[in-house]
């Protein structure tokens, strides 16, 4: 679903995808955001609906660093539940 170097937008500032093969595996962690970088890290080996919510996931974090509410964005509860929200936002509904 993704390319290495994909870029998306957060709050204007363009962030670099990566993938790693396995490699953030380590429980329940599938990406990561490096804000100074302005990149993205996502496990390369997940399904792309599992990417997808993940991109979602790091992108909140992103917006609300760059939003100053570093307490929300620390809050993984908080963000993983939000991004679960918006990203099931736009699956389509099957009837």
């Amino acid at each position: 679903m993704y390319k290495e170097g994909s870029k998306v937008s957060i709050m204007g500032i363009p962030h670099t995808i990566t993938l790693k093969d396995d490699s953030l595996s380590n429980g329940a962690n599938f990406g990561m955001i490096e804000y100074t970088k302005a990149k993205i890290t996502l496990n390369g080996d997940m399904t792309d609906e599992l990417a997808a919510e993940t991109l979602t996931h790091e992108i909140l974090h992103g917006i609300l660093v760059h939003m100053g509410r570093d307490d929300l964005s620390s809050d993984e509860r908080f963000v993983q539940g939000l991004a679960n929200a918006v990203y099931q936002s736009f699956v389509p509904i099957v009837y």
